[in-house]
């Protein structure tokens, strides 16, 4: 652990008291102005840290920075997580990364995406401290993956639980990768497989989560469609805290992705059952009514001349 890190950990143990620099400095045997100089770095940084003169520093207990030492006393297993300030996207930053061989259930976090992609190349807004946007790297050796859709879908469900449990709130589903809170898109999923051109064998899955925690602000194109769980500056739990929940639900259900009980909640979670959608077919939009979501996770829908059909992927439309 690194001075800056073991600095972190203690403020972070020890979050909404003052821990003087003395004390702290005692504790890692280093000079007081040494604590000094990197809780100053740490603040230049965007780690939100209180100091008062003859009383100490301080980690308010409401603050909401993205911690790799808060998220990991909250994990079930030990991850590598990798945070980054600022990137284009965490799937790209996670396919760069997999040129070091990261290994399975690597983590990389952001606080801030300046081009955050979702399904077809779409801009999904990722202001820096209001948001969660993180990518998962799978070794499909290391999984049962007979169907990918179900990955897609697990996460979805374990995103949806977390969000729930700790927040206190009811999300909903729409097919596939789009989870609602209060009729408004909150979170996008997007898995992305890296494959080998010789063989057509997948070599490694990553799986993308952008999630609006409180972002307050939408751009004008955003804000009729766009959410967020909380709507205040000061939220009840922190970033951190949904991080680990989320990973730790992620990596349960994907050791049983043929368990009939995640596709039950999936179903349950789905505002588009019974409903009326449209979807393009060869450039030619289709109207159709939503019957059912099958074992495999694909959308049974009946079209208007009464058509049954089966909807493996694509983009489908909807009114409320």
């Amino acid at each position: 652990m690194t001075t800056k890190e073991a600095i972190i950990s203690i403020l972070e143990e020890n979050k909404g008291l003052y821990i003087s620099g003395e004390d702290i400095g005692k504790n890692l045997n280093i000079s007081r102005s040494a604590v000094s100089k990197v809780i100053k770095d740490l603040k230049e940084n965007g780690y939100l840290i209180e100091s008062i003169n003859k009383k100490g520093h301080c980690i308010p207990c409401k603050s909401n920075t993205i911690s790799k030492i808060e998220i990991k006393k909250n994990l079930i297993n030990n991850h590598e997580i990798i945070i980054k300030d600022s990137v284009k996207s965490t799937n790209l930053e996670a396919k760069s990364h997999l040129l070091d061989e990261c290994k399975h259930g690597s983590i990389i976090i952001a606080n801030e995406q300046t081009n955050g992609r979702g399904r077809k190349g779409r801009v999904f807004y990722s202001p820096k401290d209001t948001g969660i946007y993180m990518s998962l790297i799978l070794k499909p050796d290391l999984l049962l993956i007979h169907n990918p859709l179900k990955l897609t879908i697990a996460t979805a469900v374990a995103v949806c639980n977390s969000i729930d449990t700790l927040c206190d709130v009811d999300t909903k589903i729409k097919w596939v990768n789009d989870i609602f809170l209060n009729n408004k898109k909150i979170c996008g999923i997007l898995t992305e497989a890296n494959t080998d051109f010789e063989t057509g064998s997948i070599e490694d899955i990553i799986i993308g989560i952008g999630l609006n925690f409180n972002t307050l602000n939408f751009p004008e194109d955003f804000s009729d469609i766009a959410g967020s769980i909380f709507s205040e500056k000061t939220t009840p739990i922190n970033r951190n805290q949904l991080i680990a929940e989320i990973i730790n639900n992620i990596m349960k259900l994907l050791k049983d992705l043929e368990n009939p009980n995640i596709l039950k909640f999936y179903k349950e979670k789905s505002f588009l059952l019974g409903k009326n959608i449209s979807f393009y077919e060869k450039d030619k939009k289709i109207e159709c009514t939503v019957l059912d979501i099958n074992s495999e996770g694909n959308l049974v829908i009946k079209t208007k001349n009464g058509l049954k059909k089966i909807l493996h992927s694509g983009e489908v439309n909807f009114n409320w």
